[in-house]
């Protein structure tokens, strides 16, 4: 119910319903004024229009074609008192005419935004029985209605949230918006607009002091690479913050009126951002990118053709050659006859949050929630009351943990006109919807210099035996962050050429928010070992368990890749259990391992099998958890 569809209405009718001045009941000198005045009107003289207008009226206060021009024409001048007094009046006449079906959805629209929801639904009633049947001002009125039943009830229900500000150092500026932050919660980057309307892109990063938090550092520019003295507006990160979508308008290399493009950090440095390029984008408008927490998934809104309706949420994923695909409208589930816009898709990959006025709700955009279950969008919820309001929601961002939600609030701050950045506590009947996303970071080194390396990493559910992930650490710093669903059990590959490939497993909870590893590799020199930590055998057996399946096709891939190495495969136990029976099974355990090797294609002369037995312990045999990490398999170069 935006301001602009309504001056389509006043503009529609103003043609398609002819007025007709009471010219019976008017003077000579009156009907004088009321030409003179529609002339003034159709010349947009909307002054003088007014003067003769108000002459007309003073003769005749009950002419209804006056009353309705008049407050046509002061709510082209915005002037929302007068505007009101004369449609008011208009309907007061001429309550069936078909000419007061804009008054009335004016006035629902006045009380609307008033939060007089009762008033607002009966004028929008009366619109909707004088509209033409089946037009798209029909249509407007019956939402209208729906919103007006709608936001009654969630005003009586309200969400129990306290917004906060961030604080002067993050809103420094007159106008911020649209906050993205990564999965850790440590950066927090967003879109401000400067004195001289330049849009950029600003950084800021958590203060500390131990595991105390103090606020934030002071926002600088992202980069020099990437704001420019044109505008950057809208933008979204990846999980680990080394990737960065966002929105630039009028560039050379630009497709459309408004772009986006993408932009590439190592270390502290940003690349030079890259157009996405004619596949996603096109001579429409396109914007508002939402990232998934790995990289590989965008989310956007745009114009182009072939959409629902004005602006919709497309999405483009990126394939194994770096490439992105055609996008793909998320379809009528998602996307209505009007607008959507500004869409952020969760951490967890499955909650999509966005904008939309096509939708009943609390007035103009109202911020919603669905859910994605394998492929299809659930119904979409209004987020309700007081996250939405009368006033234009867009740009959410929620927390991974799903616990804290960051928005840009456009409400006056203390009659200053300022739009700035402000966090609340998600509630309950939220955070019930949202599956938290926990995640593992951490950073690789050469575990004889100490140096940082760039390595591949693969991620795979042990449940599953699916991989669900694939990343690199920073080239310049060795570190990485990822996104781990809650309850799932992990295995980590870190690989790179020189090296050992490194094994990790782990299990993330609710007692857990992340897990933080620091990966030495060894290179590839005579009697450097790793052990195979994702090598399961049940109790006292030495059959392999399914899920050392994808461990042992790594050993295989890695064997295939450096054909002159030679390796030996031991087996060691814990103490539990007499020294014979351990080193027997030591031995078949190691066996077992050797075995599928062979069966993969890794000639015998490669491989060499050993047990141990509980001779070579890396823990004292003292706990559960030592006595753990006694019971291995490792792997050495010959």
């Amino acid at each position: 119910m935006r301001r602009a569809a309504f001056i389509v209405i006043i503009l529609f009718l103003s043609g398609f319903y002819t007025l007709h001045a009471q010219e019976a009941t008017l003077s000579k000198k009156g009907r004088e004024n009321y030409d003179k005045a529609q002339k003034a009107w159709q010349q947009r003289q909307l002054g003088e229009a007014i003067i003769l207008f108000e002459k007309v009226l003073a003769e005749n206060p009950k002419n209804y074609d006056v009353n309705l021009r008049l407050a046509q024409i002061y709510d082209l001048q915005r002037n929302t008192d007068l505007t009101r007094k004369y449609y008011a009046a208009a309907i007061a006449i001429k309550p069936e005419a078909a000419q007061s079906a804009p008054a009335f959805q004016w006035l629902g629209r006045y009380y609307f935004q008033s939060e007089q929801y009762d008033s607002a639904q009966v004028f929008f009633e009366n619109a909707l029985k004088l509209f033409p049947p089946k037009s798209s001002l029909s249509r407007l009125a019956e939402k209208s209605v729906i919103s007006s039943k709608f936001a009654r009830e969630a005003i009586k229900k309200p969400l129990r949230i306290q917004k906060k500000s961030m604080g002067d150092t993050v809103n420094f500026l007159r106008t911020q918006y649209f906050p993205v932050m990564t999965a850790d919660n440590e950066t927090l980057i967003f879109t401000g607009l400067t004195e001289d309307r330049d849009e950029n892109i600003y950084i800021t990063k958590r203060k500390k002091d131990g595991h105390a938090t103090l606020g934030w550092d002071k926002p600088e520019e992202i980069s020099s690479s990437i704001n420019t003295i044109n505008n950057e507006g809208t933008c979204s990160v990846s999980a680990d913050g080394r990737t960065l979508v966002f929105t630039a308008c009028n560039r050379p290399d630009g497709y459309g009126s408004c772009d986006l493009y993408i932009a590439q950090k190592e270390g502290a440095q940003w690349s030079a951002p890259v157009n996405l390029g004619q596949q996603v984008n096109t001579r429409d408008w396109e914007s508002q990118p939402s990232l998934s927490a790995d990289g590989h998934t965008l989310y956007f809104a745009s114009e182009r053709k072939d959409g629902q309706g004005k602006r919709d949420i497309w999405v483009t994923t990126l394939d194994d050659k770096k490439q992105w695909s055609v996008p793909s409208n998320l379809g009528p589930a998602i996307n209505t006859s009007d607008d959507e816009n500004a869409p952020f898709i969760h951490a967890n990959g499955r909650t999509l949050f966005y904008a939309s006025n096509g939708l009943p709700g609390m007035g103009g955009f109202d911020i919603f929630v669905s859910q994605r279950i394998d492929t299809v969008w659930s119904e979409p919820k209004n987020l309700g009351y007081p996250i939405n309001t009368a006033a234009e929601q867009v740009g959410l961002f929620i927390a991974s943990d799903g616990r804290t939600a960051y928005y840009t609030d456009d409400t006056s701050d203390r009659g200053k006109g300022r739009s700035l950045l402000y966090s609340f506590e998600m509630p309950e009947s939220l955070q019930k919807m949202i599956i938290p996303a926990r995640y593992a970071k951490g950073r690789i080194t050469d575990k004889k210099t100490g140096q940082p390396l760039a390595s591949e990493i693969d991620l795979f559910d042990l449940k599953t035996q699916q991989k669900v992930g694939a990343f690199s650490s920073d080239s310049k710093t060795g570190t990485f962050l990822t996104v781990l669903n809650n309850g799932g059990e992990y295995a980590f590959y870190v690989s790179k050429a020189g090296y050992l490939f490194k094994s990790l497993s782990f299990s993330v909870n609710d007692s857990v928010s992340f897990v933080d590893l620091e990966i030495p590799l060894e290179a590839i020199e005579k009697d450097r070992a790793e052990v195979l930590n994702n090598i399961f055998f049940q109790t006292g057996k030495y059959e392999l368990d399914e899920k050392s399946k994808v461990e042992l096709d790594k050993m295989v891939d890695f064997l295939n890749r450096n054909k002159t190495i030679k390796i030996e495969i031991s087996g060691h136990t814990d103490d539990v259990g007499s020294d014979a029976e351990n080193m027997e099974l030591s031995k078949r355990r190691a066996q077992s391992v050797q075995e599928y090797l062979h069966k993969s294609g890794i000639v015998t002369e490669r491989t060499s099998s050993k047990g141990y037995g509980e001779t070579k312990p890396v823990a004292s045999n003292d706990s559960d958890e030592n006595r753990q990490k006694n019971r291995r398999i490792e792997w050495r170069i010959l």
